[in-house]
């Protein structure tokens, strides 16, 4: 009977260490915060969140006064939604008219109120994550989010920033499965990332990423992957109970083959030298949104050069952790990250 338990408590031991390996490898990076004066620490505590629900209000809009229904509209949404006298162009209220009696779009609408009708869960889930970017940026101003329903045009970004507002394309987030999306020629590579749980992410690493960025022009795979790279790390630092495979729009099955041939990736785009290439479909065949990644075969996952990207960004910031988040996204020389991070997956 000891023999036995010891075996079992060996065993245990075993799966404990196994398990709290995984915890720490997955586990986001601790990244140093500025120093809060106090006003700074009671606002990042007492952050309100704003939401506008355009989509609402056009597909109610009296339609034998559409004029003067813009009109009193203009000022409760951003100028790119409703500009100033654009309530006067009679073509553009007109196509306004013949989008939303579409039947088409007017079954996407009821659809998508159908599961957005009311967005407390995504307010639960965005508002303790810009608590913590008040935290890394106090001095930024908290943005308002404004919902679309766009006719499922999966050419333009789900969620897009402008001035201080986020916009989200409600219609992108029905589900992988919803039968509208197959109809519109969309391809199940990206059906697969318009899903709910991805939305409040999506805020942050499609859209707010972009005010800390560096105007700068990405010209080398590298460039490309540590600017990924960085958008990940400043996603996953607002969301740190989220499964990293969510921040980076894998499966868990995705994940799991990334990570296992991590060392393969890279030593791959090493020996090919494609580190510094400036190919455009180099860089393409890396970084797109895409079924697998091409160079590393069909069981791959897409946009491996994000997942590379992450882990280079991880590394640096492991290796530098009096970094706060603010330096690491105006830092511009990519070759530097690389070097100093000691990046060397085995």
């Amino acid at each position: 009977m000891r023999g036995n338990n010891a075996v079992k408590i060996c065993i245990l031991l075993i799966m404990c260490l196994a398990l709290f390996g995984c915890k720490k490898k997955n586990a986001p990076v601790e990244v140093a915060k500025p120093a809060l004066t106090t006003e700074q620490s009671k606002a990042a505590k007492n952050v309100e969140i704003k939401i506008l629900r355009y989509e609402h209000d056009l597909f109610n809009i009296d339609q034998n006064n559409m004029a003067a229904e813009f009109a009193a509209m203009y000022g409760k949404f951003p100028d790119n939604i409703i500009a100033k006298d654009a309530w006067k162009n009679t073509e553009m209220l007109m196509s306004i008219r013949d989008f939303i009696n579409d039947p088409v779009i007017q079954t996407i609408y009821k659809d998508t109120e159908a599961q957005f009708s009311d967005l407390s869960e995504f307010r639960r889930q965005i508002t303790p994550a810009m608590s913590l970017y008040m935290t890394h940026f106090p001095n930024e101003q908290i943005p308002d989010f404004c919902t679309l329903v766009s006719g499922i045009d999966f050419q333009m970004p789900q969620v897009f920033g402008y001035e201080n507002t986020i916009f989200i394309c409600l219609d992108m987030y029905l589900g992988a499965d919803y039968v509208q999306y197959g109809k519109a020629g969309m391809p199940k590579y990206i059906a697969a990332r318009c899903d709910k749980k991805y939305m409040a992410t999506d805020c942050f690493s499609k859209a707010l990423v972009y005010r800390h960025l560096p105007d700068k022009t990405l010209v080398t795979l590298l460039d490309n992957m540590v600017d990924a790279g960085k958008r990940m790390l400043f996603t996953q630092t607002m969301f740190p109970n989220t499964p990293v495979h969510d921040i980076l729009g894998y499966t868990e099955e995705q994940y799991k083959w990334a990570t296992s041939h991590e060392s393969a990736v890279w030593h791959a785009i090493i020996e090919k030298n494609k580190v510094y290439d400036n190919a455009d479909d180099v860089i393409r065949r890396m970084m797109d949104e895409a079924p697998f990644t091409r160079d590393f075969g069909n069981d791959s996952p897409g946009r491996l050069g994000v997942f590379i990207g992450f882990q280079i960004v991880q590394s640096y910031m492991k290796a530098h952790p009096g970094t706060t988040l603010q330096e690491l996204m105006l830092m511009t020389d990519s070759q530097k990250i690389l070097k100093e991070s000691g990046y060397k997956p085995k």
